[in-house]
């Protein structure tokens, strides 16, 4: 069935950023097929009414934990295997849980597309997948099951191993140590001891995946130190590497660009409860969008809850970065970074029918989610709510 929302405002976020006023959306089956003005109406299709709304891709982002954090206490839930520093084989599909009220608050703030997966306890977590937030089965919400190997810098693998449970890693050292040997020894396999490791699914298969540029290595680093030593582990492996919280990356920005690394920032909206977060600015995007290092905004959910995406951005624009870019950076520029841009991102013919209505632009104070679709489906109505 052709259904066609009729005269809102529409952020396309395509490659041209392009914005129609009074302009029409045409969906069918679960598709994007048509946007514009002034397009001929079929006598079959059905008329959805969106003057004085704003239409928007849905929102995405690319470092959550929704659905796998237990959300009551640190230390009671699924996102980290706390029983060794070293756990490559902790798939993120084996841990979400999607009937958790993560994923109904990703739909109510227009959240229509998340990474998830381990947290930041072990210096080597485990794989994180990308879905969509609304879906029968986790089948169905799947957009890439293995979209990265997650590992972490700094205070927290030092503080829940070596502090709390007083074991190797104790230092800075210990953490990126304890990251290369997996590298080195996937490193120095032969081909067919690679295939071979790769059919028994053993520790060091995510190694391998990741040096065969099947997936990136995500790192967690906030402070600039930890964040050149993720930046010299993937120059020494030739590996693809991401960036998570950058917290201090404004600190070094030339370094960031020389590298080529994705960068994911955030959260901003947060007391700085480690030693490692005193330069957490939401200045950063602005900094890094004016040095051309691309870039996504985050929530980290549950530490930013998920529907407060927008207001991350928002927040952003305050402290001076273009809107477009932080509309970009939650939307296109976030689909690019982990390379699902040919099915969402953006309102273009062709795409998933993923697509948000607010009652007014979604950086205005007073903007509400009117209407989240998922795949051409209404997943959250606002007027409901």
């Amino acid at each position: 069935m052709l259904t066609i929302f009729r005269g809102a405002k529409i952020y396309t976020m395509d490659k041209e950023n392009t914005v129609f006023s009074n302009a029409d959306l045409w969906v069918k089956d679960g598709k994007i097929i048509k946007v514009g003005a002034n397009t001929d109406i079929p006598a079959d299709a059905t008329i959805e009414d969106a003057s004085r709304l704003v239409i928007t891709p849905g929102l995405i982002d690319i470092h959550t934990h929704v659905g796998i954090w237990g959300e009551i206490d640190e230390h009671v839930n699924d996102a980290c295997e706390y029983s060794e520093p070293f756990t490559p084989l902790m798939d993120a599909i084996d841990g979400i849980n999607i009937n958790h009220f993560s994923f109904q608050l990703a739909r109510k703030g227009g959240v229509t597309t998340v990474q998830t997966g381990t947290g930041s306890a072990n210096p080597i977590g485990g794989v994180w997948s990308i879905l969509k937030t609304g879906g029968s089965s986790l089948e169905e919400m799947l957009i890439v099951e293995r979209s990265g190997l997650k590992g972490a810098l700094g205070e927290n693998p030092k503080n829940v191993f070596g502090q709390s449970y007083n074991k190797t890693p104790y230092t800075r050292m210990g953490v990126a140590q304890i990251i290369r040997n997996g590298f080195q020894k996937a490193m120095e396999l032969s081909s067919g001891e690679r295939d071979s490791h790769m059919e028994r699914r053993t520790d060091l298969s995510p190694f391998i995946e990741v040096l065969e540029g099947k997936m990136p290595l995500h790192l967690h680093c906030h402070r600039a130190d930890d964040i050149a030593t993720a930046i010299r582990i993937a120059k020494e492996f030739q590996i693809s590497l991401s960036l998570e919280h950058c917290t201090e990356g404004h600190l070094m920005l030339d370094a960031i660009k020389d590298c080529g690394a994705s960068v994911t920032l955030g959260p901003f909206m947060l007391p700085s409860t480690k030693y490692e977060t005193r330069n957490s600015t939401p200045a950063a995007p602005k900094m890094f969008h004016e040095a051309g290092i691309p870039f996504a905004i985050m929530t980290d959910h549950p530490f930013i809850p998920i529907h407060y995406l927008i207001l991350c951005a928002a927040e952003a624009v305050k402290y001076g970065l273009d809107e477009m870019a932080a509309l970009k950076s939650i939307t296109s520029e976030a689909a690019r970074l982990v390379g699902i841009e040919d099915r969402v991102g953006s309102i273009e013919a062709g795409k998933d029918a993923d697509f948000v209505l607010w009652s007014h632009h979604p950086f205005d104070s007073r903007s509400t989610v009117v209407a989240t679709y998922i795949n051409g489906t209404k997943a959250y109505d606002g007027m409901q709510r």
